[in-house]
């Protein structure tokens, strides 16, 4: 788990780099198409990244619940302790850990999509904001 924490780190640290990198470029009317251009191949890339880890997503939570519900069996029927609900949750919890912690993962980083994906749309509407700015201006 550690290592897709870290791939996912440094997948972060890319994009905002990348999203700060071309958000400073916009400082000169020049280079906007550029900008523009390099801002809507990035929007691609995260919404393919990001429906990629959803699919993943899916089959994590089903794997989970599929967990969850065998411990839940194995507590009740194979056990010669009683347990009441509560304490089969925590054991339950327990042995699924490493499952709920993907999902964690995963889960923080489609937010972190959503929000980049957010990001660029606003970079985007800058754009075309400053773009018919400067029309009208006649600049």
């Amino acid at each position: 788990m550690a290592q897709i924490s870290e791939k996912f780190k440094k997948k972060r640290e890319e994009i905002s780099k990348e999203i700060i990198s071309n958000a400073e470029k916009m400082a000169s009317f020049k280079g906007l198409k550029e900008v523009q251009v390099n801002m809507l191949s990035l929007r691609q890339r995260l919404l393919e990244d990001n429906h990629t880890l959803l699919e993943h997503l899916t089959v994590l939570r089903k794997k989970y619940r599929s967990e969850r519900s065998s411990q839940m069996e194995n507590i009740s029927t194979n056990l010669q302790t009683r347990y009441q609900y509560n304490e089969k949750n925590v054991i339950i919890d327990g042995k699924t850990a490493k499952t709920k912690e993907a999902i964690d993962v995963i889960e923080n980083q489609i937010t972190f999509f959503n929000d980049s994906i957010k990001t660029v749309d606003n970079i985007l509407f800058g754009i075309k904001t400053r773009v018919d700015i400067e029309k009208t201006l006649g600049l």
